[in-house]
């Protein structure tokens, strides 16, 4: 095993190598090699190391080729095949190249999770010119024992502990002029959570939360605002206009609601609960599965309702994030609803569609594409050769949108067709 080679260097005991792999140098050959020294690394000076950017800087392109050419593909450090004589199913192959697989599948989840909204667009909340202005991800990092500063909350521009720690909910959401429209659902509790964990950390501090709105719509949530308000955190109701710096101190100017009265607050930490975006990784993907995305650039569902988890294309589920705002137990209950409708399409030896899918009668159809634009389910296509419409039945649903839309009359849905209609309508009103 690896871990056995590793111990067997630091005790100094030689490993028998029966063989080499192919192509590798011998040792002798490798003695022969002229020893070039490894590039150093640039990294940021020691005074400037006050924030959360990154203290090695990474290598130029230039660098990086002068890196690569050092590598003699020995494999010494990294083939000791330990792990060929101890996988008993022998799973393993050193030699095989990279590859590019195709799956034919019967569903597919999405779950491509979420991005926070750019605090670089929070201009007047002093983000990125205020060193002591941060956002929550980064504050939670202060928290963590494997953080920066092992779990102690810590200023970013001297290293001093805060005594007064300003939290501001809802920074870019429910701001319809100028940032996000929506809720972003879960600042305030994890806003909450800061607070009193911050109390925890400095007794002696004081946490104060600017806010338009406390949601707290779930298990306990209420149960856990209050212990957070009865530990010593203050809630002020109103939203901040303004942070920035007067001699050295951060100055924080919102609104009181309910008083009606200006406030300006003194901090030594201002935090941003930032709310929730679409992932724009996965801007893509959404493309090429044909999901059909709201205002927002959030995955629509089939039906708020009766749908949740359901895609508008068949065999196309919903999970997380992707589709709004969401907590994590939230999450977890609707993954584990999208992974059931996909096992129950998976368990399945027949899969029955509606007989209503829609057909195109390419005697009438023009090739306008009106239905194509329509159509919620990406399932009609123009043939530009011929200038006639398709229909790619797999994704079609059967709901009609085509043939109301469709001037010719060509688009028409299978067994429901208008002398159909017509027939029900006569025989509903007993007309004869």
């Amino acid at each position: 095993m690896a871990a056995e080679a590793i111990d067997a260097n630091i005790r100094g005991i030689k490993i028998e190598r029966k063989e080499y792999h192919k192509g590798r140098p011998a040792p002798e050959e490798l003695k022969r090699k002229e020893k070039i020294p490894r590039s150093k690394m640039p990294k940021l000076k020691q005074d400037k190391r006050k924030g959360f950017d990154e203290v090695e800087l990474g290598l130029d392109e230039n660098t990086v080729k002068k890196e690569v050419e050092r590598c003699l593909n020995c494999a010494i450090c990294c083939e000791c095949f330990q792990c060929d004589k101890v996988c008993e199913p022998n799973a393993i192959a050193h030699d095989l190249d990279d590859k590019i697989l195709e799956f034919d599948v019967g569903a597919i989840v999405v779950a491509t999770g979420f991005d926070l909204y750019s605090p670089d667009k929070l201009k007047e909340y002093g983000y990125g010119s205020i060193p002591d202005v941060i956002t929550s991800l980064q504050f939670e990092r202060l928290l963590s024992a494997s953080g920066p500063t092992t779990g102690d909350v810590k200023r970013i521009s001297d290293g001093k502990v805060p005594k007064r720690v300003v939290f501001i909910q809802c920074a870019g959401s429910r701001d319809k002029e100028n940032h996000l429209e929506y809720c972003s659902k879960i600042c305030c509790m994890y806003t909450a959570k800061h607070a009193l964990l911050y109390k925890h950390r400095v007794p002696d501090g004081e946490p104060i939360i600017f806010y338009i709105d406390v949601r707290t719509a779930g298990k306990g949530y209420e149960e856990f605002y209050n212990r957070v308000t009865d530990e010593g955190t203050i809630y002020i109701r109103g939203k901040v206009s303004k942070v920035y710096q007067d001699n050295g101190r951060i100055i924080v100017l919102g609104a009181d609601t309910l008083s009606g009265k200006q406030v300006e607050v003194e901090a030594d930490m201002v935090v941003l609960a930032l709310g929730m975006v679409p992932k724009q990784e996965s801007e893509d993907l959404v493309r090429r599965l044909k999901i059909q995305c709201d205002a927002n650039e959030f995955l629509t569902e089939a039906h708020p309702k009766l749908r949740p988890v359901e895609s508008q294309t068949a065999g196309i589920f919903l999970a997380g994030a992707a589709q709004g705002p969401k907590d994590i137990p939230e999450v977890v209950a609707q993954a584990s609803g999208a992974a059931s409708k996909a096992i129950a399409i998976l368990t399945q030896k027949e899969i029955t569609f509606e007989p209503t899918i829609a057909g195109v009668d390419e005697d009438l159809c023009s090739g306008c594409s009106i239905c194509v634009g329509v159509c919620p389910y990406n399932a009609r296509e123009l043939d530009k050769e011929k200038m006639i419409v398709k229909v790619i039945e797999s994704l079609c649903q059967g709901c009609g949108s085509c043939s109301a839309a469709c001037p010719s009359g060509a688009a028409q849905q299978r067994n429901l067709i208008d002398r159909q209609i017509e027939e029900m309508v006569v025989t509903a009103l007993g007309e004869k």
